[in-house]
């Protein structure tokens, strides 16, 4: 062990002394570094962090120290989503009246629940999320999601999502450079950790932003020390985006396949990607009604009503739908280019895009990483993309990510080892953010 229990528990008083301190004994520990893990570990957290990790022995605990078994249980780090939203959805409506602190605070506690521990919302937030992430982030609201906001998103006048419910009015819609670095601006002023684009035409029924424009955001983003991530569709897109300095992309390429120019830009510009496959795959999955609508691990978090309506009206309009077939196959072709674009070094970062109607906070997350070992990823490499990877995405590393001494206490105490079955990244024992049980 890196510091003896003895001189540790003489330090305990010059650690914050508002919670319990948490000792979990005998664990199997993944780290999230994609090292391989540690059996019989002992983690002790004090005020929030972690101070101790050690191998094997026992523990004198401080008197008034929590103390779990972790015996045959994998404690892993809490996830990390790239791609959410909050506030906006209620049941299966998606609408500027939902958004208030009572709705987002009900999406970061369903997030915690299922032990994603943070998040982000990407382009459609009103300016109350910024309070709330703040008294989160204080632990004046435990047992809650950190969140990292956009605030509003950025497209053309009238461009794509303007369309979608509730929208209209939360992007940002900018047709020159100039206006679109005033924008930015204001986002900063106003407590935005990211700006978000739409780069995509959805088949031709949209004008997308121009080069000038989008390259213009990324450049007054970084000014002003925001990160810049981007929804794209086509692959030359893609390119240009990450030519022009692009930090994340937060939808995977289903126009066709990746080729070695974008993976030659992403490795070059250390660009993360993103492939959000529940989000391809809930284009159209209803259509099918899966298995997992009578799933306890889902139902927990849904209301019977909205369960209902999945089975009936979106089920009906998924049917019906004209482009089911092109959504099938930009599942299909995210699929393939997540598993070569992983394989080629491009780190691969996790997210969702959770939070619209029937893309469910929390469950999706455990849907994801299945989809991504689906897809070819081994689970070690799912749990590095929504720990390690995702932290250094979002400049957060420093604090949150990997379980390491000093780092904030965000981690997930599962029943059995996903590096086995993915799945049993479900089987949750308890979830903790910042040291603390969250209430499940």
């Amino acid at each position: 062990m890196r510091l003896s229990f003895a001189i540790l528990i003489l330090l305990l008083p010059l650690f914050a002394q508002a919670q319990r301190p948490l000792v979990i004994q005998g664990v199997t520990l993944i780290d999230g570094s994609g090292g391989p893990p540690v059996l019989n570990a002992t983690v002790l957290a004090v005020g929030g962090r972690i101070v101790l990790i050690g191998e094997g022995g026992t523990l004198q605990a401080p008197d008034n120290a929590e103390i779990v078994d972790g015996k045959g249980k994998t404690l892993i780090p809490g996830i990390i989503n790239l791609h959410g939203h909050v506030g906006l959805t209620k049941g299966l409506v998606q609408a500027q009246e939902n958004y208030s602190r009572e709705n987002v605070l009900d999406n970061l506690r369903t997030y915690a629940s299922y032990g994603v521990t943070t998040t982000t919302s990407l382009g459609t937030d009103m300016d109350l999320v910024v309070g709330v992430r703040d008294a989160v982030n204080r632990g004046e609201v435990p047992g809650h999601a950190r969140v990292l906001t956009a605030l509003q998103g950025f497209t053309t006048p009238n461009g794509y999502p303007t369309q979608a419910p509730g929208v209209k009015g939360l992007a940002l819609e900018v047709s020159t450079p100039q206006e679109a670095r005033q924008h930015v601006d204001k986002l900063a002023e106003a407590g935005a950790e990211l700006v978000k684009m739409w780069v995509d035409s959805h088949h031709g029924a949209f004008v997308k932003l121009k080069q000038a424009v989008f390259t213009a955001i990324i450049d007054q983003a970084h000014k002003r020390g925001l990160l810049a991530v981007a929804h794209l569709y086509e692959l030359s897109d893609a390119k240009l985006l990450a030519e022009a300095g692009l930090d994340i992309v937060v939808h995977s390429v289903r126009d066709g396949e990746v080729d070695r120019g974008l993976i030659r830009r992403l490795l070059a510009k250390g660009i993360t990607y993103a492939p959000t496959l529940t989000r391809e795959q809930s284009t159209y999955v209803y259509a099918d009604l899966p298995a997992w609508l009578d799933d306890a691990f889902f139902a927990r978090s849904v209301d019977a009503s909205v369960v209902q309506g999945l089975r009936t009206s979106l089920h009906q309009t998924q049917a019906k739908d004209p482009e089911q077939q092109i959504n099938r196959e930009n599942f299909r072709v995210a699929m393939r280019n997540l598993k070569k674009l992983s394989d080629a070094g491009v780190k691969i970062g996790f997210g969702t895009d959770t939070g619209p109607p029937a893309r469910f906070p929390g469950y999706f997350e455990h849907w994801e990483a299945e989809l991504m070992v689906e897809a070819g990823l081994t689970p070690m490499q799912v749990i590095v993309s929504f720990s390690k990877n995702s932290s250094e995405a979002l400049g957060i590393d420093r604090d949150y990510g990997t379980l390491a001494e000093g780092k904030v206490a965000d981690m997930v105490l599962l029943n059995g080892n996903p590096l086995g079955n993915i799945r049993n990244l479900r089987d949750i024992h308890a979830v903790y953010v910042g040291g603390q049980a969250v209430d499940r």
